[in-house]
């Protein structure tokens, strides 16, 4: 473990380039192309708490105690990025499988011969609860090298009872020893197991959700060509609702097969992918408060079409933006590469992309403190490296984080001989 750092309850953050931040509450349309951006301001934090933002002459009326202070001269404070759609509890890696692909196999090819997610499966049974921590430690750390403060991670690689719960166990386990805040989702309907019927299947699924509920917030299912149809998927996820467990649903990624609608029927609050909606199923999603999370590294990685972006944002639907990190189809933590993806391949301007990654990704977690720097608000932020906001996106491939900070204490530091801090969480 790296060595622990202990700070005073307060912080000030001075002299900043730039403090950067989307407005408070749900974000679409026109409210999504305005950032705040203060220059050469000062944040006061005390309590885990954002305290007062703004210029220096203005913040120093709040500070009653003596802060920490950190000189942020021409530098960049963001909010800390929220990836709200993750598989990061698995067994094992496929770079063997991402190697054959690269050299002319098909996926249908690799899938056949064992691989795929069934390959994952079986690894992810195999691994105990401990190997499978150790492992999601590993990958938490370089998630936070990249930014992200918050995270959203489902099951979905057990497929069998056990299995689910213990990558639920594994996610609750490392919510407490840590300093990302994590999110559970359960997703046993990722797939169907080889040892049973669809529908013995379903049942199975149903049969998990009252011992699901107690380590989840989330189900998913998805809601795919060959997989669950619209059907069962509004049957697994009204059953899910009974017991406490909010909807979400992958829909579309490959196929339209009213997955939109069966997520408006339950009351979803977010449809996932979306690479293949129709004209019709953005206007019908536009109609509601369900996020429209897209994941833009995904498409990359399996060179597929990317999700209409600019469609979506002006049909007026709630954006999300996450990485989607998963061992078969992608497989990085990189939040900053996803909003340059955003930005290139899918007609979102930078400031569009902020607010997909901050604030409404945190609506998409039901996490209503995070997501924007505003006073009142949990002080999760980052620090970059540069003078201006717009480089995190233009200047591509490079690490421009500097600090890492989670409740108002840093949780990485570019610049110290320690990394990510994991003594640092509650």
């Amino acid at each position: 473990m790296p060595k622990s750092v202990k700070y005073s309850d307060s912080l000030i953050i001075k002299n900043a380039a730039q403090i950067v931040s989307p407005k408070p509450g749900i974000l679409r349309g026109e409210g999504l192309k305005e950032l705040t951006v203060l220059h050469d301001a000062s944040i006061y934090i005390k309590e885990n708490v954002i305290q007062a933002v703004g210029l220096p002459e203005q913040v120093k009326d709040h500070i009653d105690d003596s802060p920490r202070i950190i000189d942020a001269a021409g530098k960049t404070v963001l909010p800390g990025f929220v990836d709200s759609h993750t598989h990061l509890v698995f067994g094992g890696r496929r770079e063997a499988e991402f190697a054959r692909r690269c050299a002319g196999v098909s996926y249908e090819e690799i899938a056949r011969q064992g691989g795929g997610i069934l390959s994952t499966v079986r690894a992810t049974r195999q691994m105990s609860e401990e190997q499978l921590i150790e492992q999601g430690l590993y990958y938490l750390r370089k998630a936070v090298r990249h930014g992200t403060t918050t995270m959203e991670i489902k099951s979905g690689y057990g497929l069998n009872e056990e299995t689910e719960l213990k990558m639920l166990s594994v996610i609750q386990k490392l919510n407490k020893i840590q300093p990302v805040e994590l999110t559970a989702t359960f997703l046993a309907a990722h797939a169907v197991p080889p040892d049973t019927t669809k529908q013995q299947y379903i049942e199975q699924i149903k049969s998990m959700l009252p011992k699901a509920a107690e380590l989840a917030d989330y189900c998913d299912v998805f809601c795919e060509l060959g997989y669950f149809d619209a059907d069962e998927t509004r049957n697994i996820l009204t059953m899910a609702l009974k017991h406490g467990l909010k909807p979400r649903v992958h829909s579309n990624q490959f196929h339209s097969i009213g997955g939109i609608q069966a997520a408006i029927d339950v009351g979803a609050v977010s449809v996932d992918h979306l690479e293949n909606i129709t004209d019709a199923e953005i206007e019908l999603l536009a109609k509601t408060d369900i996020c429209a999370a897209m994941l833009p590294g995904v498409s990359l990685f399996l060179n597929i079409p990317y999700a209409p972006g600019r469609k979506i944002l002006d049909a007026g639907c709630i954006p999300v933006l996450a990485t989607d990190f998963n061992p078969g189809s992608c497989m990085t933590l990189s939040m900053p590469l996803i909003l340059t993806l955003a930005c290139t391949q899918m007609g979102f301007s930078i400031e569009e992309a902020v607010c997909a990654v901050t604030q409404n990704g945190a609506f998409a977690l039901g996490r209503e403190k995070l997501g924007c720097l505003e006073p009142g608000r949990q002080a999760d932020l980052i620090i970059l490296d540069t003078d201006n906001y717009q480089n995190l996106v233009y200047f591509f491939g490079e690490q421009h984080i500097e600090q890492v900070f989670k409740k108002g204490r840093i949780i990485f530091d570019r610049n110290e001989s320690w990394d990510v801090n994991f003594d640092a969480g509650d």
